[in-house]
């Protein structure tokens, strides 16, 4: 994987080894780890850091390009009768407040869309993640409806989780 991206004050560079470590002290945070949940130093290489079926990328200000903040990751679907891209992202909660998510969901998104070709990009989180469902309205995301028993939790249950797309003509506008 060699794309880098840069704007809105932003640089989504590509993950390395050398970002485990940080990433997984950022996933182990309360704040992030209720989410995404049981990443451990071997999981964050293996799931995250590892290309699999789309691109990581840690994200950093052009002014610290050296401080990781958070990832943002993708995955496409490529047939062509469904061709479609979802995205997955978190971000340090010390740096919450900062527009740093909605700034980093905007620039991969204008990625996705200009330069992969993609109309339509989804997302979704759990239904109780209202800080994550409030940024992603932000940059234009509406609200399908709910996935009732879709996700798996650490605990062994299902939760439910919100759909939400962007179109290229939602962003545009």
């Amino acid at each position: 994987m060699t794309t880098m991206l840069s704007g809105n004050q932003l640089i989504l560079r590509p993950l390395q080894v050398a970002d485990a470590q940080a990433l997984t002290a950022i996933l182990n945070t309360p704040d992030v780890a209720i989410w995404w949940e049981g990443y451990d130093y071997d999981r964050v290489l293996d799931e995250i850091v590892a290309e699999g079926d789309g691109e990581s990328f840690g994200i950093f200000t052009e002014d610290q390009p050296e401080v990781l903040l958070g990832m943002i990751q993708y995955y496409e679907q490529d047939d062509p009768d469904y061709l479609h891209a979802g995205i997955d992202i978190f971000v340090d909660p010390a740096r919450y407040g900062h527009g740093i998510g909605q700034r980093a969901i905007l620039l991969l998104v204008k990625h996705l869309i200009d330069d992969l070709g993609h109309h339509r990009i989804i997302i979704d989180p759990a239904v109780n993640n209202e800080r994550a469902i409030a940024v992603f309205q932000k940059v234009g995301f509406r609200e399908v409806g709910v996935m009732r028993r879709y996700e798996r939790r650490a605990d062994g249950n299902w939760g439910d989780n919100v759909l939400l797309e962007l179109l290229d003509t939602d962003l545009a506008g």
